[in-house]
């Protein structure tokens, strides 16, 4: 499995894990170090194609909301 890919699944799972404990920090970090590791438009891809599929709705909304920067 390439290095990429492994970056990118981790980073996957560090991401549900900071929206499910609610810590919005945690998730702008982890966030934030992706971009770096492995550019906004694989991140964007994962936010987008991926990572929503596996969020609940009020998952959704939480994460719409620390974008906004509004609390929900």
């Amino acid at each position: 499995m390439p290095q990429d890919t492994r970056i990118a699944l981790f980073l996957m799972g560090e991401l549900i894990y900071a929206l499910r404990a609610n810590d919005p920090d945690a998730f702008r970090q982890w966030l934030s170090g992706g971009i770096q590791d492995l550019g906004e438009p694989v991140v964007e891809e994962l936010l987008l194609d991926w990572l929503y599929s596996f969020l609940t709705v009020e998952e959704q909304d939480r994460l719409t909301g620390w974008h906004l920067g509004v609390s929900l």
